[in-house]
């Protein structure tokens, strides 16, 4: 090969290189196509929420025994019923008792005195319980009683049953108290001592009397 052709065939390869290299310039590149979203997965299924058991109902504790009131509580709540008592009923009388020894010279102070009425069937009902003070009274006692009379030579009342009791003393009882609305009744015990030794619960029997009070 002489030195034409050479030049020739080196020629003709640069023309092909650049001819090639123009092509492949020329051609953009494939565009690498976006990866697909995959699909979603699903979820396991949850489990359903336990439910609360219900509260087991606690059985019923027994309640304490009720400790025993002293007497001062006991009294206060026999008066308090009586206050109660008269608010409810429409007509009321008041009993005032007064204990006394000596044929009222002296006051008795510490007697147990007691009020009671007895009910339709025969039933007696407490209605007051009181220890006297130092005077040998009580405190006022509110009661029912029943309307004013329209003939007052006969007027109508209710009776109640007053019974006291003292340490060294027969046991004394007024029966059939009557008791009018809007009046005061005056019931005055006068103790008898017992005989010298003797204890309340050696005597035979109790006085009981039967009259009429005294009325303000």
């Amino acid at each position: 090969m002489n030195q034409q052709e050479f030049a020739d065939t080196s020629r003709r390869y640069r023309e092909e290189l650049l001819r090639m290299y123009q092509s492949q310039s020329m051609t953009p590149p494939p565009r690498p196509e976006p990866p697909r979203p995959e699909p979603p997965r699903p979820e396991p299924p949850r489990p359903a929420p336990l439910r609360p058991e219900p509260p087991r109902p606690e059985p019923p504790r027994p309640e304490p025994p009720m400790p025993p009131q002293p007497r001062a509580e006991l009294e206060a709540a026999v008066v308090r019923d009586a206050e109660i008592l008269s608010d409810t009923e429409p007509y009321m009388g008041t009993i005032r008792v007064r204990v006394t020894t000596a044929k009222g010279a002296r006051p008795v102070s510490g007697a147990t005195v007691v009020i009671t009425k007895e009910d339709a069937a025969g039933v007696e009902e407490l209605l007051s319980l009181q220890v006297t003070g130092q005077s040998g009274e009580i405190t006022k006692v509110a009661v029912p009683s029943p309307p004013p009379s329209p003939d007052q030579r006969k007027p109508e009342a209710f009776h109640y049953d007053i019974t006291v009791f003292a340490v060294g003393y027969y046991r004394e009882t007024s029966k059939n108290v009557p008791v009018f609305p809007d009046i005061v009744s005056i019931q005055s015990f006068d103790l008898i001592p017992l005989p010298a030794g003797a204890e309340d619960t050696q005597v035979a029997g109790a006085l009981t009397f039967y009259n009429t009070m005294p009325r303000d």
